[in-house]
């Protein structure tokens, strides 16, 4: 019996005195600061009324892939090297009065420092709401809540510059379209005035139908003055003045015909408003193609603005780094009773295995 007395004096009384002595003498008071922050975009929601629209909120949705971008950021050495510019974080965990088993190693290596760095800022999100939760612990109060205020600080930026450059990936793309459509209008445009400077017609179509008009006006004359001259050849000489004067007038409206004509159907070099309208019909609808598309894309650019407002993400602390007052860690009845219990099942644990290695030996 004295055996097993000593045994558990041994294996379960050493490491809780040691424990009992560490903590209770020579751990150093540990601040923890927390605060509570989420990320949200801004989504479109579906038109309500009444008291519905009241309560709406345009902030909705979780951050989705950017939380887990903010958590790994959080303990990444990107973050460490800022708090360190900013914070001085070796100076405040390699001080000489934290002690020692608590304390950073002043010559501890870049990997060293950033494993102690992520025991000590805790950063937990919650699946179902999408909240993170985090801790900071520090040797001294406002070290602790200027820790948790900087990993905010970083990470809100990291956001927003996420958020900036998915809008600009998302803009640019839209804005290089409407670009070349407006290139496209600004040549189809220069082509045209080319067009009408050299042919010195602004619109053939429109001339056309007005020669049109004229053609049809001395083609009613021409008929007129045929029929007063078929009727007035029935009971007059042909050397008569008014019948002389009637052929007169009747050949100057055919010249004016063949001319006007002419000049509608084109002459022999092929230079005629049929030959210009032929040519400048399509010019005409190449411009008016690219006007739709240059619409088409000024409408694109405005709907990725508005989509990519929509889908920018926020990141919303809705509960500011706290100050604390007192020191909330180690628990050190707690750490003791802890060391106590794992050294008894310990002794327990290889009792059992000693008492199992000499049934099989003395077999």
């Amino acid at each position: 019996m004295r055996a097993i007395f000593k045994s558990i004096a041994i294996v379960v009384g050493i490491p809780s005195l040691l424990a009992t002595i560490y903590f209770g003498f020579f751990a150093s008071d540990i601040y923890v600061s927390e605060s509570r922050f989420s990320i949200r975009s801004v989504n479109a929601s579906p038109v309500t009324a009444g008291l519905a629209a009241l309560l709406a909120s345009p902030i909705g949705g979780g951050g989705g892939p950017d939380s887990i971008v903010v958590s790994d950021y959080v303990h990444s050495q990107d973050m460490l090297s800022q708090v360190q510019e900013k914070l001085d974080f070796r100076a405040h965990y390699s001080d000489n009065t934290v002690d020692h088993l608590s304390r950073l190693n002043e010559h501890a290596t870049q990997e060293e420092t950033l494993e102690y760095f992520r025991k000590r800022v805790d950063i937990i999100r919650d699946s179902s709401s999408g909240v993170f939760i985090l801790r900071v612990r520090a040797y001294d109060a406002t070290m602790a809540q200027s820790l948790a205020k900087l990993v905010i600080e970083l990470s809100e930026r990291l956001v927003n510059n996420l958020s900036i450059r998915m809008e600009e990936d998302a803009l640019s793309t839209a804005r290089n379209e409407l670009q070349l459509a407006a290139n496209k209008v600004r040549t189809a445009s220069d082509v045209l005035t080319s067009f009408r400077n050299i042919n010195a017609s602004l619109n053939p179509a429109a001339e056309s139908s007005a020669l049109l008009g004229i053609v049809a006006g001395i083609e009613t004359k021409l008929v007129e003055a045929r029929a007063a001259l078929s009727e007035k050849l029935a009971y007059m000489r042909e050397d008569a003045a008014e019948i002389i004067t009637l052929k007169n007038r009747i050949n100057a409206l055919q010249r004016q015909f063949r001319l006007e004509k002419s000049r509608v159907v084109g002459a022999e070099d092929g230079q005629g408003l049929s030959r210009l309208i032929e040519n400048y019909q399509p010019l005409v609808l190449e411009q008016e193609i690219a006007q739709q598309q240059y619409a088409s894309a000024l409408t694109s650019l405005e709907l990725a603005r508005i989509e990519a407002q929509r889908q920018k993400q926020y990141l919303v602390t809705f509960v500011q780094p706290s100050l604390p007052d007192e020191a909330v860690e180690p628990r050190r009845i707690a750490k003791i009773l802890t060391v106590m219990v794992f050294s008894f099942l310990l002794y327990l644990i290889g009792g059992l295995m000693w008492s199992a290695l000499k049934d099989h030996i003395g077999r």
